[in-house]
C-alpha cells in the first residue's frame, strides 16, 4: 500500500498514541509519566475512570486533528514546496476529526447530561462553553456533509469554499469551549502539560490564517487546487 494513502491514518494513530503515552500516563501529583496509570486505563481497572480518560483523549485528538487540517492551507501557501503536497489529506483528516468530535459530544451528552437538554443548556454553569461547542460541531458537520466534489458542483465553488473557510470560526469556538471547560476558578486553565499542545495548535492555525489574509496570498480557484489534486506552481506562493 502506498504511503500517501495511509499517511492520514498514520497521523491519526500518532495523535492518539502520543496522547495515551504523554497525557493519559501523566500523574498530576508526581508530575511524572506513570506507565501503570496508563495500563490501568487501557485495561479498565476502573471502568468509570477509563471512559472519562478516553473521552478526554477523544476531545483533544479531535481538536488536534482538525487543527492540523486548518494548518495545512496557510502552510501550503507560505511554503508550497514543502506543504503543498499534503493538501490531499485534508478531507480524510477532516472527516475523521469530525467523527471523533461527534463521539466525544455523544458520550458527554449521555454521561454528563443524562440525555437532558435542560441540564446541558439551561442548568449549565458553563453555558457559553456548551453553546460554543454545539455551534462548532454543527459547522463541522455542515463542512463534512458538503466536502465532496458533487456538493461543490451543486453549490458552486465560491459558496462551497466559503463553507469550508467558515471552519475557522468553528475552530475558534472549539478553542473557546476547551478554555472554558478546562478553566477552574481557583487555578485557571488546568490541563496536563502535553494537553496544552492541543490548546496551542488551534491558536497557531488561527494566527496563520490571519497572517495569510494580511499577506493577501492568492486563493484557490478550483476544487482540485483546494484538495491538492492539482500540482502546485512552486514558483509562486500558491497552490
Amino acid at each position: 500500500m502506498e504511503l500517501k494513502k495511509i499517511l492520514p491514518y498514520l497521523i491519526v494513530l500518532l495523535v492518539f498514541g502520543s496522547l495515551l503515552m504523554f497525557y493519559t500516563a501523566f500523574d498530576k501529583k508526581t508530575k511524572t509519566l506513570v506507565p501503570d496509570k496508563l495500563m490501568n486505563v487501557l485495561t479498565f481497572q476502573d471502568p468509570a475512570n477509563s471512559f472519562k480518560e478516553f473521552n478526554k483523549v477523544f476531545a483533544l485528538a479531535a481538536i488536534g486533528i482538525i487543527s492540523i487540517v486548518f494548518l495545512m492551507g496557510p502552510l501550503s501557501k507560505l511554503f508550497p514546496a514543502k506543504f503543498g503536497h499534503f493538501l490531499y489529506m485534508r478531507k480524510t483528516l477532516g472527516i475523521i476529526g469530525f467523527g471523533i468530535a461527534a463521539l466525544h459530544a455523544i458520550y458527554s451528552f449521555i454521561e454528563f447530561y443524562k440525555f437532558s437538554l435542560v441540564l446541558m443548556f439551561i442548568e449549565n454553569a458553563k453555558f457559553i462553553g456548551i453553546v460554543s461547542a454545539t455551534v462548532s460541531l454543527l459547522i463541522f458537520f455542515i463542512m463534512t456533509a458538503t466536502s465532496t466534489k458533487n456538493m461543490m458542483v451543486k453549490l458552486g465553488y465560491k459558496k462551497w469554499k466559503l463553507i469550508q473557510t467558515f471552519g475557522y470560526v468553528a475552530l475558534a469556538l472549539a478553542l473557546l469551549h476547551f478554555y472554558l471547560y478546562e478553566t477552574k476558578p481557583d487555578i485557571g486553565l488546568d490541563v496536563r502539560p502535553f494537553g496544552m499542545l492541543f490548546f496551542y495548535l488551534p491558536i497557531a492555525a488561527l494566527l496563520l490564517r490571519v497572517i495569510i489574509i494580511f499577506m493577501k496570498t492568492p486563493e484557490h480557484k478550483t476544487f482540485e487546487e483546494h484538495m491538492g489534486e492539482k500540482p502546485a506552481n512552486l514558483g509562486e506562493k500558491t497552490v
